[in-house]
């Protein structure tokens, strides 16, 4: 059996689809990539590939897979595994690799040369920092032993990216699979948690609150999650990578927590006097950059399986506890617990107006009111505006990467999203400077005739940026058109690509939006904004 064709029967069984773009450092496997059941989706840049995986995996919770080619074809990835990375999503990327007769040769484990072998990288080490494993096959018998680790890896602990590379004259090698040696999984370490103290600290509380984040997904205990809220009826509010988990059909969730989330949620984590955190690494976008004040009346539990994340100089954890989300809730729900009620009025969410144009807050509570599809944003106001003000129905998804927050990521991982729901309609929300970044993969979506509803949010260029030049006061440069900026006529590019076109440009006319939803296939509508539209105030721990 040639090994090309093992591994990608292999990548079969943990999941049904493949992002790759195809080259010549890669040519083996692709052939077996097209010769398979996989559902296998071509996009129009590698960056893209591992964007759309991770908006796979975030949907499916199985491992999203990227194929790229040696060279450029592997560095054009790296983005997209940093976002994996720093927001802990499994991912498997393969690439190819220039023969081993001309890769670059090593002497005492360090190369010798930039390279041998054309378009050769030696990517390995490049990524090695951003990935949990990655090794370059230069033993066609090891295969097997390699993807099994890797792809145990990608989920075990605290998950993220895997990365095999792999050389063109093993890809074509032939081997026996009866005779290849397999990977065993160490035996799963028991858990002890301090729940006596737990509990007698949960009890005592007059003002508990839990957090949660994306965390409790990976771990697969959303279930666990609810049954527990069920059994406590805890007040809740969610950080910016799990405002999904709950949403206000529970009738204790007070709201999505953090620098640019909403004041309601701030303001009883501010009041709280035990603070449950579980399955949020709570970055500075949790704590603020105020972190020394950060639920400073609370006694904290902090529950993660990276203990590294409860002992960063930012936290303060009275109680640190090593372990799964699920486990620990699974836990926690054998045992007899009776809360004070600490009752808080939800908090109706409000926004800064504006007169002369449409608010991204304004189109964010129409949305909430008409789609039951999962969302996805790019970065910025596209992502500050529909976490503060959407309201989510019962297992609606909202899914962005937090932690690099890339622009123009929120159209690939919508591709992956919808590959991931079954081609079903999925909402993307992009900027109109953020979706220049992978525009290209609008022709993905075109010739794919992917149901995505895109609307691109139009406030003539890096919203971001201007608001920083403007608070820091700062010359505005390169953020929009009058200070360098060159930005497309949407119009009329779209029309390029054949796809339906639509626009939004007042508050009247979002009464087109149940329409326009109800549209079949892929679609774009602009959405035109303040340039400089006024945002929900930032919070700062106090």
């Amino acid at each position: 059996m040639r090994l090309s064709d093992y591994v990608i029967s292999r990548i079969n069984e943990i999941t049904d689809c493949i992002f790759l773009v195809p080259g010549g450092g890669s040519m083996y496997l692709v052939d077996s990539i097209g010769r398979s059941k996989l559902r296998a989706l071509p996009c129009h840049h590698e960056q893209a590939c591992t964007m759309a995986a991770e908006g796979y995996t975030r949907i499916s919770n199985r491992i999203g897979v990227a194929c790229v080619t040696t060279g450029p074809g592997a560095t054009n990835t790296i983005t997209g595994v940093i976002s994996a990375w720093v927001d802990s999503i499994p991912m498997l990327i393969i690439s190819g690799q220039v023969r081993r007769a001309t890769m670059i040769p090593r002497q005492h484990g360090n190369p010798t040369l930039r390279q041998l072998g054309f378009q050769e990288i030696n990517i390995v080490d490049i990524v090695r920092p951003v990935t949990k494993y990655a090794k370059t096959i230069t033993n066609a018998n090891a295969i097997r032993y390699e993807l099994e680790k890797a792809l145990y890896l990608a989920r075990a602990g605290r998950p993220g990216p895997v990365w095999l590379d792999i050389p063109l004259d093993i890809q074509r090698s032939e081997i026996n699979p009866s005779r290849l040696k397999g990977f065993t999984a160490p035996a799963e370490k028991s858990v002890s948690l301090p729940m006596e103290k737990i509990i007698r600290m949960l009890q005592q509380a007059k003002k508990p609150l839990l957090l949660v984040g994306n965390g409790v997904r990976l771990s697969s205990g959303v279930d666990e999650l609810r049954r527990f809220l069920g059994k406590t009826n805890i007040n809740v509010v969610t950080a910016m990578s799990g405002d999904d988990l709950v949403n206000e059909d529970y009738p204790y969730y007070l709201g999505r927590q953090g620098m640019f989330s909403q004041p309601g949620a701030n303001r009883v984590l501010d009041a709280c006097d035990l603070l449950l955190s579980v399955g949020t690494r709570l970055s500075l976008m949790q704590t603020s950059f105020n972190y020394t004040k950060f639920a400073k009346y609370a006694y904290k539990i902090m529950v993660d399986v990276d203990a590294s994340e409860m002992h960063k100089k930012i936290l303060d954890i009275d109680l640190p506890l090593v372990c799964d989300a699920k486990v620990f809730f699974e836990k926690l729900s054998k045992e007899v617990i009776a809360l004070q009620r600490w009752d808080v009025p939800r908090m109706r969410n409000t926004y800064p107006k504006t007169k002369r144009y449409l608010s991204a807050y304004e189109f964010a509570e129409a949305l909430s009111g008409v789609a039951n599809w999962p969302i996805v944003t790019s970065n910025g106001i596209a992502s500050v505006c529909l976490h503060q003000m959407v309201r989510l129905k019962k297992n609606q998804r909202l899914m962005t990467n937090i932690g690099i927050g890339s622009m123009g990521a929120g159209l690939p991982m919508a591709i992956g999203a919808c590959l991931a729901s079954n081609r079903k309609p999925v909402i993307c929300i992009e900027g109109d400077g953020s979706l220049m970044m992978n525009i290209q993969e609008l022709e993905t979506v075109a010739f794919n005739k992917l149901p995505l509803k895109i609307f691109i949010f139009n406030n003539n260029g890096y919203h971001s940026i201007k608001m920083t030049q403007k608070n820091f006061g700062q010359k505005k440069f390169a953020a929009d058109p009058a200070s360098g900026l060159g930005l497309p006529v949407w119009k009329r590019l779209i029309a390029g690509w054949g796809l339906k076109y639509y626009s939004i440009a007042n508050a009247v006319q979002l009464k087109k939006l149940p329409a326009i939803l109800k549209t079949p296939g892929p679609l774009v509508c602009e959405i035109i904004l303040d340039p400089v539209q006024p945002l929900i105030e930032k919070w700062l721990a106090s």
